[in-house]
């Protein structure tokens, strides 16, 4: 597959696959996280993340069936993997262990996924959000995140008033520390506290 392999450098915002499209290519984000999306009733909300823990398209590998995500590149610009599908679908044929990798992270994020639904159903917003801050810090390198209290807001889907609230209790409990478009790092294993079961440590990571 090497030689059909190329490095692209993604922005925020780019689009990786389109829900309803067929899926041409598999794309193994490396400094950029993906965030997956599905369409209902004319709007979208935001179920999932990649990061260089997996892979965008890999339902391919079960179908030719066009995907049900939209994914884009989001956080930060990065570097990511891309091979047409068709190699990475024989290559898998050829290789067990290729294959098992794959369907293995398909699992993960199934799981992510899941934990998503159950903690938008059951927690207060302060606590879903120290959840993808560490969700992002998990596949981001460095401790600067590139992120706006408005992408925070669509992504949880709640109000941007109630995250910029959020986030001063956790700038004012030194466990982050917030500037215009950034949110920095300062104490994760105070983030992991406050986020509680919401969050498995390394959440659709090996």
């Amino acid at each position: 597959m090497a030689s059909v392999a190329s490095r692209v450098i993604l922005q925020p915002g780019d689009i990786l696959t389109r829900s309803g499209e067929p899926i041409d290519r598999l794309v193994f984000p490396e400094g950029a996280p993906a965030m997956l999306s599905l369409s209902t009733g004319g709007s979208s909300q935001d179920v999932g993340m990649i990061g260089r823990d997996g892979v965008v398209g890999w339902s391919r590998l079960f179908s030719d069936q066009p995907t049900p995500f939209t994914a884009r590149a989001h956080i930060q610009a990065g570097s990511a993997i891309v091979i047409p599908a068709t190699a990475v679908v024989d290559a898998a044929n050829e290789d067990s262990a290729l294959l098992k990798a794959i369907l293995s992270f398909g699992q993960r994020f199934s799981m992510q996924i899941a934990r998503t639904l159950a903690s938008a159903l059951r927690d207060v917003p302060e606590r879903r959000i120290a959840r993808l801050l560490l969700m992002i810090d998990d596949r981001i390198d460095g401790d600067t995140m590139s992120v706006t209290h408005a992408s925070i807001a669509a992504t949880l889907n709640l109000r941007r008033a109630t995250v910029t609230d959020c986030l001063h209790i956790l700038e004012g409990e030194h466990m982050v520390r917030c500037s215009r478009g950034r949110i920095v790092m300062r104490d994760r294993a105070a983030l992991e506290a406050r986020a509680g079961l919401a969050y498995v440590t390394d959440d659709g990571l090996d």
